[in-house]
């Protein structure tokens, strides 16, 4: 199997009156019209009554409770980004309130996702009294069910398990339960977080008096750095949170020293989030335990902070480097694989069961087909999936359950366990499935460009435009612009060992603009000086010695098309 093709689809939309051009076809290119285009503008949609989902009018009585009897409560997160900033925001605010509460995050590796019976045991015997779970909860039913006597349980959550025969999924029996995927919900927006999720239950307990006025907005940061970590689309009531709360998330000492550590600075973007902030807290539960990361966000102490953001961006260091070498031998088994194969099914006892998700992630972008990646760990395997357009994962898993020991997540993305002896079969059902889902499909990548544009046209004053679309992410991505038949005016290589590229480019003498691609060594051999390419890119600004000036950030280029083609193996991709 090799590499996906690539594709790219030029957007033809015409223009939203009142706009500027490019932003005009930004916007209508998103399916927007006149007056949802002014709405997106100007910031997203108003908030939704938290009280409007189901549930939560008995989880704000239930916490109410707690908190009025000085009964201990227990928040119960995720190993994951999401999880976490769930945990410690619930935790900080309900503190404030001057609740006795007792964060707990399962680990990764030990544990595994989800509640366990074990660790309701174990809080109860330390006197917890109210268990608050946050990202998790909603597909543990049994546990919920035999949960130790006396203890009240309020689910939030936005996972929902599929009963593969169509019938309504089984819920856990709790005091209350709120997620807006639950059959029943009737709230308006069901692509909440699990950050957010909390974050709607924390503004229903502030409208209560239960926690003191502020907390909401004083934590929205960590719902909005939840929000973007866990891939959420950044469309709707999600568009709102993360655009209100990324000015916010500096305000935390815990976070304003991560920042410093991933080299990023006011004033944020997603994309900060993304690839700066979010990885390091993830790395924490890929590599040991998710604690660390907590902690940070818990703690007010600059000093412990400072260590604690540098412990996690080694950790991250480590992770990367741990997903390079398991990406190397996976690329190996899958340049094995006939070019037909519907899904990549591989496993490996020696790769941490904590990266299998990042390396899947990368095995189905560049491959273009789901993929399932596993550590065969003898006791208990476990793998992650990543699923393309047209293929739901958790439904591929559906038609693999008689293999597995458990499994969930959502269309595009899932974890599951097995025993390393079914995985064999595990393979076969899988690609059944997912062959089965998407007859024909096409095995490619496809670049969506927003725009075409000049090399004159790429300046300042076009960033300020795009801005506007910010928050960009899932469901929102940063504008694509493209550059046909632009000449390479020059070339060169940067960093410790010329790892990235700068290319001078030109198209007509009518302006020039620099592009840069990061990590991509092997690319300068292919862009010798008086090489016409089509190029598409992000356009962003670059600040250096006091000096801003716009640079584009190479997703993807292409002989342009009056030149012979030639080989270029490189694939651009995603920024890294």
């Amino acid at each position: 199997m090799k590499a996906a093709p690539r594709r790219w689809e030029i957007s033809e939309a015409l223009p939203i009156p009142g706009q500027s051009l490019v932003l005009g076809r930004v916007l209508a290119g998103r399916g927007l019209d006149g007056a949802e285009a002014a709405a997106f503008l100007s910031g997203g949609i108003e908030l939704l009554d938290p009280f409007g989902l189901e549930g939560m009018a008995d989880a704000v009585v239930t916490v109410g409770v707690a908190v009025t009897e000085g009964r201990r409560i227990a928040v119960y997160g995720d190993y994951d980004a999401d999880g976490v900033t769930a945990c410690a925001m619930l935790t900080r605010a309900l503190r404030a309130g001057g609740a006795d509460v007792l964060p707990y995050i399962p680990n990764r590796m030990t544990e595994g996702y989800g509640l366990h019976a074990a660790a309701l045991e174990e809080l109860a015997a330390q006197g917890v009294r109210c268990v608050v779970t946050v990202d998790c909860g909603t597909s543990s039913i049994e546990v919920a069910a035999n949960r130790p006597a006396g203890m009240a349980l309020v689910v939030t959550d936005h996972h929902l398990p599929l009963a593969p025969d169509g019938t309504p999924p089984r819920l856990a029996p709790a005091d209350a339960l709120v997620n807006p995927k639950q059959p029943a919900d009737t709230y308006g927006f069901d692509g909440l977080a699990g950050a957010g999720v909390a974050w709607k239950l924390l503004c229903a307990l502030e409208s209560e008096g239960i926690v003191p006025a502020g907390q909401a907005d004083v934590f929205i940061g960590l719902a909005a750095l939840g929000t973007i970590a866990d891939m959420m689309p950044l469309r709707g009531e999600n568009r709102t949170i993360v655009r209100r709360g990324l000015g916010r998330i500096l305000e935390l000492p815990g976070l304003r020293a991560l920042a410093q550590a991933a080299a990023v600075s006011a004033p944020l973007v997603a994309s900060d989030i993304a690839f700066g902030l979010a990885p390091r807290i993830n790395a924490a539960g890929r590599m040991e335990d998710a604690r660390l990361a907590l902690d940070l966000c818990l703690s007010d102490d600059p000093d412990e902070c400072g260590g604690l953001a540098r412990q996690l961006d080694r950790q991250n260091r480590s992770r990367q480097a741990a997903v390079a070498a398991a990406l190397a031998e996976a690329e190996e088994r899958v340049a094995e694989l006939p070019e037909e194969t519907p899904a990549i099914v591989i496993g490996d006892a020696g790769w941490p069961m904590g990266i299998v998700g990042l390396v899947a992630g990368r095995l189905m972008e560049r491959y273009s087909v789901p993929a399932f990646v596993v550590c065969l760990d003898p006791g208990e395997a476990k793998g992650s999936g990543r699923s393309v357009s047209g293929v739901h994962i958790v439904r591929a898993l559906d038609h693999a359950a008689p293999t597995l020991l458990r499994y969930g997540g959502h269309a595009a993305a899932a974890g599951f366990s097995l025993r390393a002896e079914d995985f064999g079969r595990f393979r076969d059902l899988i690609s059944e499935a997912c062959a089965e889902q998407a007859p024909g499909r096409p095995r490619e990548r496809v670049f969506h460009v927003d725009s075409e544009i000049g090399c004159a046209d790429a300046t300042l004053d076009l960033c300020g435009q795009l801005d506007e679309v910010e928050p960009c992410g899932i469901g929102n991505p940063t504008p694509l612009l493209a550059i046909r038949g632009c000449e390479v005016v020059s070339t060169h290589t940067f960093g410790s060992e010329g790892q990235h590229v700068k290319v001078a480019l030109r198209d007509g003498g009518r302006g020039t603009v620099e592009a840069i691609a990061f990590n991509k060594p092997g690319l300068a051999e292919h862009l010798p000086r008086g090489r016409r390419i089509d190029v598409c890119f992000a356009l962003e600004r670059d600040s250096w010695q006091g000096q801003v000036r716009v640079r584009a950030r190479l997703r993807d280029l292409r002989p342009a098309r009056a030149e012979r083609p030639v080989s270029v193996e490189e694939t651009l991709g995603v920024p890294a």
